[in-house]
């Protein structure tokens, strides 16, 4: 909570009650003596505290008698101003090959009069940009975040607050944001099943990160270990590579690559399963300058088809997602929650279908 000042603490605490009817329409708040008292804080805190619901129209003020919970509540794109302009907030500069999130949400934002606006995380970082966009004009945010458990704190100030937010690509943990994402067991489990139908016995599941940290990677390691336990195969249990800066200019990031394919070789791992497109090419460069050759030493299957994807050599097997489809329906669902449109607002997470793209990298046993 110190990352918040005083006065939004107290505010927040006070909108949550408003929002789930422990204060309802008509209800008088605490005095300003009465929060400074509570909260051991200032008068001035205080007062600036009602002063913030007052202007979201949340509550009314009578002089001499006190604060009330307003009759009717505002419409929802109140809550963060008169503007009529959502957040994207991405963890990249610019677009790496990871897909048309933007193209999706402006395809959609394009028949409303909302307009889009992008921050990313690279320079000024992620808490600090969640910190600043509650404190913003903004009608809503849609938010790619960098796992599932970062910043917990901030986001849920965000669900307390009942700020329009939809995140894409990963869950929060333990916050019931509306999410959209796209169907990763399913492609995990069509990574690894490509595999088991062309013969391969022994598969490893690979990630650069802990796979308790990201919802989307769970679930891809999960729809492998679902396509292995049909085959009656079992998870050799390599997955995970977390902080070895794993980076193809990186000479420490390039030995550690050669020693992982060396233990894949001792392993008799034949094929696998790469948390994404940019681990598969690594891997595959890795394996050029040990003099090994994909497919023919092993296979490997990535995920996300970014455009780098299909022109390696050799073109890289790989799970497509559907990005400008995720940014289309995260808008969409993002206006329904601002607007509180029932026929527009999803009620539960949006799954986006994936599909297998078979190109060089699999070679049948």
């Amino acid at each position: 909570m110190e990352q918040f000042p005083l006065y939004q603490q107290i505010a927040n605490a006070l909108r949550a009650k408003i929002k789930s009817g422990e204060l309802q329409s008509g209800d008088q708040l605490p005095t300003e003596a009465e929060i400074s008292k509570t909260y051991n804080v200032s008068r001035i805190t205080s007062k600036r505290a009602l002063t913030e619901l007052e202007n979201e129209k949340l509550i009314y003020r009578i002089q001499g008698k006190g604060s009330f919970v307003s009759t009717s509540p505002p419409p929802r794109q109140a809550f963060g101003g008169s503007g009529k302009d959502v957040l994207l907030i991405l963890p990249f500069a610019h677009n790496p090959g990871l897909g048309d999130y933007e193209k999706g949400i402006n395809e959609y934002l394009a028949a409303t009069d909302y307009t889009l606006n992008i921050q990313s995380n690279t320079i000024v970082g992620q808490r600090k940009l969640l910190q600043s966009a509650l404190q913003s004009s903004h009608s809503g945010l849609i938010f790619y975040p960098v796992n599932s458990v970062s910043d917990l704190g901030i986001l849920y100030q965000y669900h307390l607050s009942d700020y329009p937010f939809v995140t894409m690509d990963k869950c929060i943990q333990g916050i019931p944001f509306l999410s959209v994402v796209a169907d990763n067991f399913d492609g995990g489990y069509q990574a690894a099943r490509h595999l088991i139908e062309n013969n391969h016995k022994r598969i490893a599941f690979l990630s650069s990160q802990k796979i308790e940290d990201s919802s989307s990677l769970r679930e891809r390691y999960f729809g492998y270990l679902k396509a292995l336990f049909e085959a009656g195969l079992t998870d050799p249990g390599m997955h995970d590579l977390t902080e070895q800066g794993l980076a193809h200019d990186n000479p420490a990031s390039q030995e550690y690559f050669l020693r992982l394919l060396e233990s894949v070789m001792e392993q008799g791992i034949t094929g696998i399963v790469a948390e994404n497109d940019l681990m598969a090419i690594e891997i595959i460069q890795a394996a050029k300058e040990r003099g090994l050759s994909v497919p023919d030493h092993f296979s490997i299957v990535g995920f996300d088809d970014i455009q780098l994807a299909g022109l390696i050599e050799p073109k890289l097997t790989t799970i497509s997602q559907d990005f400008e489809r995720m940014g289309y329906l995260a808008a969409k669902s993002l206006i329904g929650l601002i607007e509180q449109q029932p026929r527009v607002q999803a009620k539960e997470n949006v799954v986006v279908p994936v599909r297998l793209i078979k190109r060089q990298t699999v070679k049948k046993l």
